[in-house]
């Protein structure tokens, strides 16, 4: 567990980092294809216009030290992290790229994002989250894009 004083120290650097990463994402990376524009607006993403998806062999960490052992130690980005969502940025692992349930998880994080008012807000708000959970598990953020991205993967198989 990460004590508030601690937390409170990284916060800033965890969202420098994650600017930076959005930045470097939506430079780089593809936008979305039809399907995947339907599937984020399925997530509740506003502006699919501006979603970019990297795909990368792994997940990168902070060039922070203190700010990568933080990610390795809460589990919020890890050496076996298939996907991150970083504001309109998401980053997926070459060799998960065709998961449509990984991919409606993002989806549901860039909408977070979206609701939260921007990438600095959501950043904090989904740190504080996973925060107050115990170990920083799950946390409302994940379980709501979990739960959405399994459902509507669940309705789509029903329909076929």
């Amino acid at each position: 567990m990460i004590d508030q004083q601690t937390f409170e120290h990284l916060l800033p650097l965890a969202y420098q980092w994650a600017k930076a990463q959005e930045e470097f994402i939506l430079a780089r990376g593809a936008a979305l294809q039809p399907q995947q524009i339907a599937d984020a607006q399925l997530a509740g993403v506003q502006d699919c216009s501006r979603v970019r998806v990297l795909v990368v062999d792994r997940i990168p960490l902070p060039q922070s030290e203190e700010l990568a052992e933080a990610a390795r130690r809460t589990q919020i980005i890890t050496e076996t992290s298939r996907g991150v969502t970083i504001g309109h940025g998401i980053i997926i692992r070459a060799g998960a790229w065709g998961d449509r349930e990984l991919l409606l998880h993002q989806f549901a994080h860039v909408a977070q994002c979206e609701r939260s008012g921007g990438l600095e807000p959501f950043v904090r708000k989904y740190l504080c989250d996973r925060q107050s959970c115990a170990k920083f598990t799950i946390g409302s953020l994940e379980a709501e894009a979990r739960g959405l991205a399994h459902e509507i993967c669940a309705a789509g198989a029903l329909a076929k």
